[in-house]
């Protein structure tokens, strides 16, 4: 027998160094450890935002007690927090099938986000074209 295994150890590099954000089924959202801190260090509580017009949801960093504030958790046993957008997911009409990974980005103003659908933009409908009027022969 060949004792010559080459054993997996795992990834080489360690995925809470990229700032990303995974949207679970539902709308639980899992921050990575650089996600969370593009909030600001020590962040407790965020307000999530959705722009209708681009398909973004925005974190911001707000104070515990203010209105609309969610906490943002620890997950066991892991750098990463959570925040349950069930709720504002919900009440947008906005569904994840499946967990979905996005990169963090910064939209600016302390808001920490990612597009989760992308929004077609629709060409104005063309009004419809005036009927001929009849003449009657007399």
């Amino acid at each position: 027998m060949s004792t010559d295994f080459d054993f997996y150890e795992g990834p080489t590099t360690d995925s809470s160094e990229f700032p990303r954000i995974t949207v679970r089924r539902g709308g639980l959202m899992v921050l990575t450890r650089a996600a969370a801190l593009m909030l600001g260090e020590g962040a407790s509580h965020v307000q999530i935002g959705f722009n209708p017009k681009t398909g973004a949801i925005g974190l911001k960093s707000a104070v515990k007690g203010t209105r609309g504030s969610y906490r943002l958790r620890e997950q066991r046993g892991s750098v990463s927090r959570l925040v349950d957008g069930k709720r504002v997911f919900a009440h947008h009409g906005l569904t994840v099938d499946k967990a979905r990974s996005f990169d963090a980005q910064d939209f600016g103003d302390g808001v920490v986000g990612f597009v989760l659908e992308a929004v077609e933009e629709t060409a104005p409908a063309e009004a419809p074209a005036k009927a001929k009027a009849k003449t009657r022969k007399k």
